[in-house]
C-alpha cells in the first residue's frame, strides 16, 4: 500500500518509467514511455546493477537504469529501479549535431569567403605597391608609389619605399655631378698637356721656349692629372675603413715623417712645432698623409711667403693636431662646403687645383674614428685634426 501510494504521489513521464520490486511483486508507474510500458507487461525490463547507472540493451533499443534499495530498519525490502530509454535522446543528439554541422559547414563557407574579400582589400596596396614598384626606372626616379591613408604596416611601407627613392635619387644625383666635375678636372691637364705636345711635333718650341720648356709644361700638367687621380683614389679609399689600420700612433714620429715630406716639397715658411710624447689610437701612414694635405693646401691657397705652422697637443683624451696659417682667411659660404669634393677657391689660372684636399682629408680622417674641423677669418685659417689617446 506504501508503494501504490508513492507511485500515485509520483507518476512516471514520457522520459522514464520508475518500477519498484517488493519481494515476488513488481509495481509500475501508469504513466511513461509506450516502449517501456509494453516491456514492463512483458517481463522483459532487463535488470540493473544497485547504486550504478547502467546502459542496457532491450528490444525496445538501449536504456539507461539506475537501481537502489529500500532499506528499513537495516535491511533492504525492496528495489526501486528508473528506467529511461535512450533512442529519443539520440536522436536528438543526432539532430542537434547534424544542425550544428552544417550550421558550422555554412560559417565556415562564408568566413572564407569574408576572409578572401577582407584578404583581397588589404593586400591591394601591397599589389599596388609592387607594380609601382616593377614600373620604376633607374634613368627616372621621380615617380613615387601611392602611400595608402592610415597607419597600418602597409602605409609605412610604402612611406619608406618613397623615401629609398629620394636617397637613391639624391645619391644619383652626387654620382652624376661628381662624375661631371672628374670628367671636367681631368680633360683640362690633358688638353692642355694634348696641345703643347702637338704644338712640339708640329711646328717646333714657340719663340722665346725650348723644347724642354714646352715639356715641361706637359710634365706639370701631366703630375696635376696624377694628382687627381691619387686625390680621388684617397678620397674613395680614405671613406672604407678596411683601408685603415688603428692601431697606436706615437704623435712625435707622425711629425718627423711629416718633416721629412714637407722638406722634399721645397717648401719654406712652414713651422712644424714638437709634438708631446702622446701616444694616438689611428694610422700613422693616414694622419701623415691628411696634415701634409693640410700643409700642402695652406701653401697653396695662401699668398707667397705666408707662414703655415703644425701644432700637435692633446687635450681631453684626444690628440690634436693643428695646421695654422696666417693667410686672408675664407668665405663664410666656403667655409661650410669646404670638406665637400671639388670645392676651392683657385679654380683658374697655373696653380687651379681640384678642391680635393680637404675632402681627402676628411675621409681619411674619420676612417680613424677621429673629427676634423675648420676655422677661418680674416687673420687665417686653422684646421684642426682629433684622434682619441690610445688608453
Amino acid at each position: 500500500m506504501a508503494v501504490q501510494r508513492y507511485l500515485a504521489l509520483h507518476p512516471g513521464s514520457q522520459q522514464h518509467l520508475t518500477v519498484v520490486t517488493l519481494g515476488n511483486k513488481t509495481l509500475s508507474t501508469q504513466d511513461g514511455p509506450s516502449e517501456l510500458i509494453s516491456l514492463d507487461r512483458s517481463g522483459g525490463l532487463p535488470r540493473g546493477t544497485v547504486g550504478r547507472l547502467l546502459t542496457v540493451g532491450s528490444s525496445a533499443g538501449p536504456l539507461r537504469v539506475l537501481t537502489a534499495d529500500v532499506v528499513s530498519q537495516g535491511q533492504a525490502i525492496a528495489q526501486v529501479s528508473v528506467f529511461g530509454p535512450l533512442g529519443p535522446s539520440l536522436d536528438s543528439a543526432r539532430q542537434a549535431f547534424t544542425r550544428i554541422a552544417l550550421a558550422s559547414a555554412i560559417g565556415l563557407v562564408l568566413g572564407g569567403f569574408v576572409l578572401l574579400v577582407a584578404l583581397r582589400r588589404a593586400l591591394r596596396p601591397v599589389h599596388e605597391l609592387a607594380s609601382a614598384a616593377r614600373s620604376v626606372d633607374l634613368r627616372d626616379l621621380s615617380s613615387r608609389v601611392p602611400e595608402p591613408e592610415g597607419r597600418d604596416e602597409v602605409s609605412a611601407m610604402a612611406g619608406e619605399f618613397n623615401r629609398m627613392l629620394d636617397r637613391i635619387r639624391d645619391d644619383e644625383d652626387k654620382r652624376k655631378q661628381l662624375l661631371a666635375a672628374i670628367s671636367h678636372e681631368l680633360r683640362t691637364p690633358l688638353a692642355v698637356a694634348r696641345g703643347h705636345l702637338e704644338l712640339l711635333e708640329t711646328l717646333g718650341p714657340e719663340e722665346g721656349q725650348t723644347a724642354a720648356d714646352t715639356a715641361a709644361i706637359a710634365g706639370r700638367e701631366l703630375d696635376r692629372l696624377s694628382r687627381i687621380v691619387d686625390d680621388l683614389t684617397a678620397l674613395n679609399s680614405g671613406s672604407d675603413r678596411a683601408d685603415v689600420e688603428i692601431g697606436p700612433v706615437f704623435a712625435p714620429d707622425v711629425i718627423d715623417v711629416l718633416r721629412d715630406r714637407v722638406a722634399g716639397l721645397g717648401y719654406t715658411d712652414v713651422e712644424i712645432l714638437d709634438a708631446p710624447p702622446v701616444v694616438a689610437l689611428g694610422d700613422e701612414d693616414r694622419l701623415t698623409q691628411a696634415l701634409l694635405a693640410l700643409v700642402v693646401n695652406a701653401r697653396t691657397h695662401t699668398p707667397p711667403g705666408t707662414p703655415v705652422s703644425v701644432h700637435a697637443g692633446s687635450a681631453d683624451g684626444h690628440v690634436e693636431f693643428r695646421v695654422s696659417d696666417t693667410g686672408p682667411g675664407l668665405a663664410s659660404e666656403v667655409v661650410k662646403r669646404a670638406f665637400e669634393p671639388f670645392v676651392t677657391t683657385k679654380n683658374l689660372g697655373p696653380g687651379r687645383t681640384a678642391g680635393l684636399g680637404l675632402s681627402v682629408v676628411k675621409a681619411v680622417v674619420e676612417a680613424q674614428g677621429g673629427t676634423v674641423a675648420i676655422k677661418s677669418g680674416p687673420k687665417g685659417t686653422t684646421v684642426l685634426i682629433t684622434t682619441p689617446l690610445d688608453v
